[in-house]
């Protein structure tokens, strides 16, 4: 059985969208010649309503896919890692706590080219401040920004 012209070009069209659309997706990858920040979650967390805080852990991946070291400064130890949540619309619902006692001091480090520097840490979510539903995270580690969705369950 032929098909007709035009149903092998309309499927030939099809098959040349998917292509180019996988093929430059936006997953979150630092791509080649790229310094970035990675940030994964679990997608769904469940709330502890019966505990202050909720630890909703964190994998940070800084990767630096260049040929060349880079240089990671932060205006302090306090200021390496920080983050905000937010609802889905962008509605505010916490940010990192600033310390009391931060030293004023620069904190640097560098990264090797074509190396990966992996940290995973837990935000403390504020139970009280949380339902069930969406809500996005964005994260600044070693002035790199990155951003990640999870969900919280009952």
């Amino acid at each position: 059985m032929k098909l007709p012209n035009m149903m092998v070009t309309t499927l030939g069209a099809i098959v040349i969208i998917t292509v180019l659309g996988f093929l430059n997706r936006d997953d979150g990858r630092v791509g080649s010649g790229e310094t970035g920040l990675e940030v994964g979650v679990p997608i769904e967390h469940q709330i502890q309503k019966r505990q202050k805080t909720t630890p909703l852990p964190v994998v940070l991946r800084l990767v630096n896919n260049q040929n060349n070291a880079v240089a990671l400064t932060a205006d302090g130890p306090c200021k390496v890692f920080r983050y905000v949540v937010t609802t889905e619309d962008g509605g505010f619902i916490q940010a990192v706590r600033r310390p009391e006692v931060c030293t004023q001091t620069i904190s640097s480090t560098e990264l090797a080219a074509n190396q990966v520097l992996e940290e995973i840490r837990q935000v403390p979510l504020d139970s009280s401040r949380y339902q069930a539903g969406t809500y996005n995270l964005r994260i600044k580690f070693w002035n790199y920004e990155g951003q990640a969705s999870f969900t919280l369950v009952d």
